[in-house]
C-alpha cells in the first residue's frame, strides 16, 4: 500500500492492514495473558490511575510494525505513542493497543484492541478484536460490519430502558467525584449497570447485541473510534450526551459519549437530560 490521496484510498486494503495489526497485537497480548509467572507483567503508572504494562507497549510496537509492513499511510495516534507513517496528514490511525489494562492484568476477559483510521473528520475503517474470546469485529465506511471476517448483523437485546443493562465507564476517581455530584441521575432509569474498566469490551458487546447501550465519561477518541466505526455500520447510534454526532476532526478528550441501539439510545438521552 503506497501513499495515497484521500480519493484514492482502497478501503479493503486499509481494513486488511488494520486487521493484520490487530492480529499481531492479539498474539502479543495472548502470550502474556494469565501467564503463570507471578511477575510476568512489568507495570507502572504514567499518571495517577493510568496503569501501563509491558504488554501494552509490546502490543503498541506490534501494531506499528504491522502497519509499516503494510505500507499504511498517515500517522499513528496511539494511547502509548505517536508515529508518522507518511506525509498524508489527512489520515490518522487512532490506536489503543490494550483497552482494558486493569482487567487484562488481573486475568479478566474485559479487554480488547482498538485500531481505526480517520480521514479528515470521519472514520473510514476499524478493527476491534477481543482476543481472549476469539472475536474480531471490523468495518469500513459504507461497507457493513464483519465478525471474524464474515458479514453480520445484530439488534438490541431490549426495547425498554427500564429493563436494560447499560455499560458505564468513568475515567478514574477524579472523574467519578465530578460525575457523582450531578451527572448520574439517569442511573435509576435503567435496570442494571455494568462497568468493565474498558471501552472496547462493552462497545463490542453492544455491537454483538448483548448490551443495548453504554455511556462513557472522559474518553479520548483512540479508546472508542474502532468500536464507533463498527457500531455505526450496524445502525447503532454514537453521540454526545445531547444526542449530537461526535466531532471526529479533533483529538481532544470527550466529556460524554453515548453508544446504543436507536430505541434505547433515545430513551437514555432523554433520561440524561
Amino acid at each position: 500500500m503506497s501513499d495515497s490521496t484521500q480519493s484514492e484510498i482502497n478501503l479493503q486494503l486499509i481494513l486488511s492492514a488494520a486487521d493484520s495489526a490487530a492480529e499481531s497485537a492479539s498474539e502479543v497480548l495472548l502470550a502474556r495473558f494469565r501467564a503463570e509467572e507471578s511477575d510476568a507483567l512489568d507495570t507502572f503508572y504514567k499518571s495517577p490511575n493510568a496503569l501501563v504494562t509491558d504488554a501494552d507497549l509490546a502490543a503498541d510496537k506490534a501494531i506499528l510494525l504491522a502497519l509499516q509492513a503494510a505500507g499504511a499511510p498517515g500517522r499513528i495516534l496511539s494511547e502509548e505513542s505517536e508515529t508518522k507513517l507518511s506525509d498524508d496528514d489527512g489520515l490518522t490511525w487512532l490506536v489503543d493497543p490494550l483497552c482494558g489494562t486493569v482487567p487484562f492484568s488481573t486475568g479478566m476477559d474485559h479487554w480488547g484492541v482498538n485500531i481505526a483510521l480517520r480521514r479528515g473528520g470521519e472514520l473510514i475503517a476499524g478493527s476491534l478484536p477481543l482476543p481472549s474470546l476469539g472475536e474480531r469485529l471490523s468495518a469500513t465506511k459504507g461497507g457493513g460490519a464483519l465478525r471474524n471476517g464474515k458479514p453480520f448483523t445484530a439488534s438490541s437485546p431490549r426495547t425498554k430502558l427500564s429493563e436494560s443493562t447499560v455499560g458505564l465507564e468513568v475515567d478514574g476517581p477524579e472523574e467519578w467525584r465530578t460525575r457523582l455530584k450531578s451527572d448520574l441521575d439517569w442511573i435509576p432509569s435503567v435496570s442494571q449497570i455494568n462497568t468493565f474498566a474498558s471501552a472496547a469490551y462493552p462497545i463490542a458487546l453492544v455491537c454483538l447485541g448483548r448490551l443495548p447501550a453504554g455511556v462513557f465519561y472522559g474518553i479520548e477518541p483512540m479508546h472508542f473510534a474502532a468500536g464507533a466505526m463498527i457500531a455505526s455500520e450496524l445502525g447503532v447510534r454514537v453521540t454526545d450526551e445531547h444526542g449530537d454526532p461526535i466531532d471526529w476532526s479533533k483529538d481532544d478528550e470527550l466529556s460524554v459519549v453515548v453508544i446504543g441501539w436507536p430505541e434505547i439510545h433515545s430513551q437514555l438521552i432523554a433520561a440524561m437530560r
